[in-house]
């Protein structure tokens, strides 16, 4: 197991749930970048129509069409033409709100969506937009009981069917967003964006993981298996996990006294997360080890997540480990990520490490160190997510060998993939390469690594 401070197993587990991350910050973050932009510099304006002498049809089609940011305002001005013709034209009025929610004018677009609501309650396209924008805004609740009413009066309305399962699996409802999804596939089976929508939410999945990483004669190589699984019950989720690591090459003597180059550790864990209704969570896990000869004998760790509006998400982690040979480590690791498109993120990370060891005459060193790292993940397709990952940092696991636990840093670069086959069965894999050095001096080492994994989910 490589021994970074992002730790293996814990960006494994970071990079498995990475497509669902992107799939939920996707629905905060669909009015475009350009659009956002234009409404801070008040720019929610529109442009006098070239001709407004055509049908109204004509002109709604002709608006319809604008869709661009460079072109909303002209379809802002086609909108509001046929409006002048007849105020009371609700496809012109749900269009021209729906332009401004795209460019970011909220204020504008509720409004309009309201007004045609109360003629209209059972408006199928403006209740959706109308979601949208809450959503967009983080007003969850508000979402829910809009998309609720609406349903009143169109029960088998598939964009009101799928918006309201998009917001029970944001906050944390999976199963009430799988009911909703079935019956949206039921309306429309062939409908592409239902089937996608039923790709991202399950109640549970298991996951066999291998990694394998080579080193110089100096190093061990690592050998890791990963065996977890995970289950969704209302707003709870809890996980399962069991690791074998297994170190090759590098001899090292026994407390015995005899000399043998393979050392195994086995860990299970156990964690239990809460799911809010804001689309976010947080709990925590416990980890034992044994024999504990590398890895800690007792790894307890808190962590939560939330968004924070439409583009950016927040994830802390603060977590101790123990070890055997009275060494502790404790660290804070925060991460931001910043959703730029609806198919790609960017996320920052940083660790503040503290490692703590006590000598048998009772003093206390205490050290800290600081590591960093970012990510990219792009959303290629509906099941198929790629990313590059970079990381400087410290080690955190101790090396059997004579090495002790802060003596070494690693940059390491990884390329991920994640797929998903079917709706339950999919893989993923990384490609790394680890540059380790030692702050005592001496040569860097390289130390290439593969990891595949296959998952089924129900």
């Amino acid at each position: 197991m490589r021994a970074n401070v992002s730790g293996r197993r814990r960006r494994s587990e970071g990079w498995r749930t990475c497509a669902a991350g992107l799939a939920a910050l996707s629905i905060l973050v669909a009015p475009p970048l350009a659009g956002r932009a234009a409404a801070q510099r008040g720019l929610c304006a529109a442009t006098p129509p070239a001709e407004v002498d055509g049908s109204t049809d004509a002109m709604l089609t002709a608006a319809d069409a604008l869709a661009s940011p460079l072109d909303r305002a002209r379809a802002r001005g086609l909108y509001l033409a046929v409006l002048a013709r007849d105020p009371d034209d609700e496809e012109a009025a749900v269009g021209l709100a729906r332009a401004d929610a795209q460019d970011g004018c909220f204020a504008l677009a509720e409004r309009g969506y309201r007004d045609v609501l109360a003629r209209s309650p059972g408006k199928v396209d403006a209740r959706a937009g109308l979601a949208d924008l809450l959503v967009w805004r983080g007003r969850w609740a508000e979402a829910e009981a809009t998309l609720d009413e609406g349903l009143v009066h169109a029960p088998l309305a598939p964009d009101l069917l799928s918006r309201r399962a998009r917001v029970a699996h944001f906050r944390g409802e999976p199963a009430v967003a799988r009911r909703f999804l079935a019956e949206a596939a039921r309306v429309t089976p062939l409908d592409a964006e239902v089937r996608e929508a039923g790709d991202r939410v399950f109640l549970g999945q298991a996951r066999l993981g291998q990694r394998v990483q080579l080193f110089p004669r100096a190093y061990d190589d690592l050998y890791t298996t990963d065996v977890t699984a995970a289950l969704r019950w209302r707003r709870l989720r809890f996980e399962l996990g069991g690791q074998v690591v297994s170190r090759h090459g590098a001899s090292r003597p026994s407390r015995s006294g005899e000399v043998r180059s393979t050392v195994i550790d086995g860990r299970p864990s156990f964690g239990a997360y809460y799911h809010f209704g804001n689309g976010g969570w947080a709990g925590g896990s416990v980890g034992a080890s044994a024999p504990a000869l590398a890895l800690p004998r007792w790894a307890l760790a808190l962590s939560g997540f939330t968004p924070l509006g439409r583009v950016l998400s927040a994830h802390l982690t603060t977590a101790l480990w123990r070890y055997r040979d009275d060494r502790d480590v404790f660290f804070v690791t925060p991460a931001l990520t910043v959703a730029v498109t609806d198919a790609v993120d960017v996320t920052a990370r940083y660790w503040l490490t503290s490692v703590i060891a006590r000598s048998a005459d009772g003093s206390t060193d205490v050290e800290h160190v600081h590591s960093a790292g970012g990510r990219v993940g792009w959303r290629a397709t509906a099941r198929l997510t790629l990313g590059l990952d970079y990381t400087y940092g410290v080690q955190l696991e101790r090396n059997p060998t004579a090495t002790e636990l802060r003596d070494l840093r690693s940059h390491i670069v990884s390329a991920l993939a994640f797929v998903l086959l079917t709706p339950s069965f999919g893989v993923d894999g990384a490609l790394s390469v680890e540059r380790r050095a030692s702050v005592a001096g001496g040569p860097a080492v390289l130390g290439p690594a593969a990891e595949a994994g296959v998952f089924a989910r129900w």
